[in-house]
């Protein structure tokens, strides 16, 4: 009587012991389209873990690996044992469906004195086809420049697009902030400076006693874009922010020599 009651007591620990389970699942959640409350489902995760884990994607972009959860706050690694074989890694899906922009070549066009308004994720789109336009010059002057190795990235494209406009012959000025309160600010700043700069473009910094919270880019001296968005990965694909570009070669000129004074 005494074995069998300990075998029953041993039976009853074995499955205390293990992980939580998702009742609610069936098949594999999608890391990269998961909602709040989908991700509730998941063993070990609540309110508060599923908003983080939403959070971070909005921050860093699309999940390449499981393991980038270990890099959200309170996620361990025995949490993330426990949930990994729920999850899956797929493409998010994109909010608004605009044409692929390693295939389009200046999708949209204007004539002098035009002014196009650029919603939301519209104005990545339309900066990556001018700067892939551009022929002499590209001036660029920003609060914050935020890059991460997440696959995606777009901050991340658009300082590879500046690079290969550089490669081209095109002069390429940097201006971005350097924040006399904000050291976060300054360490993103200047990880961006330091791959601008080892691919011979020109960055420069402003004072520290003053704040530049201005987001400027123009090109050629003609086409200015100017508006909200940093370059961040969620202004630039999940915020709702508003910018211009503006095809006028005098206003191209205030603004270049506007950027001549804030270093």
């Amino acid at each position: 009587m005494i074995k069998k009651s300990c075998a029953l007591l041993a039976i009853v620990l074995l499955f205390a012991i293990q992980p939580a389970t998702a009742p609610g699942l069936t098949g594999r959640l999608n890391l990269n389209s998961a909602t709040v409350r989908q991700l509730q489902e998941l063993p070990y995760i609540g309110e508060s873990r599923a908003a983080a884990i939403i959070k971070y994607r909005q921050l860093h972009g699309p999940f390449t690996s499981l393991d980038q959860l270990l890099e959200v706050g309170d996620i361990g690694e025995k949490s993330l044992e426990a949930i990994r074989p729920y999850l899956a890694i797929a493409d998010a899906p994109s909010r608004a469906k605009l044409p692929d922009v390693t295939t389009v070549h200046r999708q949209i066009t204007t004539s002098e004195g035009e002014i196009i308004v650029l919603p939301d994720d519209h104005y990545f789109t339309a900066l990556v086809d001018y700067l892939r336009s551009a022929e002499h010059s590209i001036d660029l002057t920003m609060f914050l420049f935020k890059t991460t190795d997440s696959a995606g990235n777009k901050p991340a494209l658009l300082v590879k697009e500046l690079i290969a406009a550089r490669r081209k012959g095109v002069d390429v000025r940097v201006v971005l902030e350097n924040s006399g309160y904000d050291a976060s600010i300054n360490k993103e700043n200047k990880r961006v400076a330091g791959l601008l700069r080892k691919n011979n473009i020109r960055v420069l910094f402003d004072s520290p006693d003053t704040t530049t919270h201005a987001k400027i880019v123009v090109i050629d001296r003609r086409y200015s874009f100017i508006g909200s968005h940093n370059l961040t990965h969620a202004a630039l694909a999940y915020n709702h922010e508003v910018s211009l570009l503006i095809d006028n070669p005098e206003l191209a000129a205030r603004l270049t020599a506007y950027m001549d004074g804030l270093h």
